[in-house]
């Protein structure tokens, strides 16, 4: 029996319509000119068998001319979502797999690929939809359950998470990312012994799986297992695992390996914030320099500015600027993230996105005063400073602290510097309350020695300082509002 159309669609879809990951540069349009009149399948299979080698260029051709021509094939267009993904170009790849979704409502793969884009996008609701219409089509795929799991559990939707997850590794036993975030959801839960069997089983199908490996490490850890935890940070060789296998070093009294492992990695180190951090800390601890020269003493790069000399009515600006961001949508204690009792930007929404007057001049004074900043700490012989970001692109947020809110210890790993813009302080009522206290102790690693400094912002302060720094929110009792903007200079 002659297949039907939608049977061919099936079967390209299951060979064809996953994300393929390749890095491209900047492409120019370029299509495909036939010299004779080949079929619209000849041509389809031609682009999918250039896409499936890697060979995106060619690829293109063929997709550019099938859409110019007006050819409305599902597989082609969700491929090319595929392709714009890979550019980074989110906005763009969600229209051509929502393209592909009309063309097709069934299909399944075009739902996986836009509930991907959706929750790079940070539409988690949207994102849980999307998987869970896929799943509705094709049951069996036990990576479509756990990549499920991670978004309902972003959401904060523990227990579907755990259904998810489990469902998953029923499927597909051997899935070690399953078991993995099925771990991350049941110490969610303050379910330790089962999150560290989760943990060992994803390790035990997977024995370099570093995630997993660095999971079971933060366990050990809270347990005071700390050989344990050694052995499973030195299991593994990330940026992160470095650090921590330094950490329970400390907590080892082994000072003497440490400086060593410092001095060993300080070449592939030289840009790690954690690494940084750890650096400073031990320094400070032991009263001697180790070889990380990143920031050694990031308490003496604070920066101290204010909104009024930028302003002849600084007053103006900021109620115009809490006013402009009242309206932006915010998330109540958002997972991951340090706020506590309070609200906060959604994770991975960059605020400066927004391009309406007021944020974009908001930037501009960050602009400002991060040429101030340089200009005040550009002879210092530091990689903080000699690698300076050659380009000024920042990633910011704002958060609204209620009553007994405040930010755990922290830092910014994946900034260079960090700032905050106060727009609404509270009463210190003598105690401190609503201050920023900044610290070289760490969550795993502490003196009572360690420097620190605490900084009682006023309205319209401006504070800079390296992303090394630990730095706290210190909470308040008085029943109003703490609103601030913050923001990482990324690096290079």
């Amino acid at each position: 029996m002659k297949e039907s159309r939608t049977d061919q669609l099936e079967k390209r879809s299951e060979l064809k319509a996953f994300p393929v990951p390749f890095a491209l540069g900047e492409i120019k349009e370029n299509i495909y000119i036939p010299t004779n009149i080949p079929t619209k399948e000849q041509l389809i299979n031609k682009a999918l068998n250039f896409h499936s080698k890697g060979k995106i260029t060619e690829a293109l051709k063929y997709y550019n001319y099938l859409i110019k021509q007006g050819f409305k094939d599902p597989i082609v267009f969700s491929n090319y979502g595929n392709i714009l993904k890979s550019l980074n170009k989110l906005e763009e790849a969600e229209k051509f797999y929502r393209k592909a979704i009309e063309i097709n409502p069934d299909f399944a793969e075009a739902y996986l690929n836009l509930g991907t884009i959706l929750k790079d996008l940070n539409k988690l609701k949207e994102a849980e939809i999307s998987h869970l219409r896929a799943i509705q089509l094709k049951p069996y795929h036990a990576i479509w359950y756990s990549n499920l799991g991670i978004i309902q559990r972003d959401l904060g939707k523990l227990e579907e998470a755990e259904i998810s997850l489990r469902k998953a590794i029923k499927l597909k036993p051997d899935l070690a990312e399953a078991h993995c975030n099925l771990g991350n959801v049941l110490k969610d839960f303050g379910k330790l012994e089962e999150a560290e069997n989760s943990y060992s089983n994803a390790i035990a199908l997977k024995p370099d799986f570093s995630i997993a490996l660095m999971n079971r490490w933060e366990i050990y850890t809270s347990r005071k297992e700390f050989h344990l935890a050694l052995n499973d940070a030195n299991s593994c060789d990330t940026e992160l695992s470095r650090v921590c296998a330094l950490q329970t070093l400390y907590s080892l009294g082994r000072i003497e390996e440490i400086y060593k492992r410092i001095q060993k990695n300080k070449d592939i180190d030289k840009n790690n914030i954690e690494m940084a951090a750890f650096s400073s800390f031990i320094a400070a601890s032991e009263n001697r320099y180790t070889s990380n020269n990143f920031c050694r003493d990031p308490l003496s790069f604070l920066y101290f500015s204010n909104l009024e000399s930028h302003f002849k009515d600084h007053t103006k600006f900021i109620k115009e600027t809490t006013s402009e961001l009242k309206k932006m949508e915010t998330v109540w204690q958002p997972p991951q993230k340090t706020t506590r009792n309070g609200f906060q930007t959604p994770n991975d929404i960059n605020l400066f996105s927004n391009t309406s007057e007021t944020i974009s001049r908001l930037k501009s004074i960050i602009f400002n005063e991060l040429d101030s900043y340089y200009l005040k700490f550009k002879n210092e012989s530091c990689t903080y400073m000699q690698n300076w970001p050659l380009k000024k692109r920042i990633f910011g947020w704002h958060v609204i602290l209620k009553k007994q809110g405040y930010q755990d210890s922290h830092i910014h790993p994946s900034g260079w510097l960090s700032g905050v813009i106060y727009l609404k302080v509270v009463p210190t009522l003598d105690k401190n309350e609503g201050a920023i206290k900044f610290s070289l102790n760490g969550i795993n690693y502490s003196n009572t020695n360690s420097p620190e400094l605490i900084h009682q912002p006023e309205v319209g302060d401006i504070v800079l300082f390296p992303s090394s720094l630990h730095h706290r929110t210190i909470p308040f009792s008085t029943d109003t509002e703490r609103i601030v903007v913050a923001f990482d200079l990324l690096p290079n």
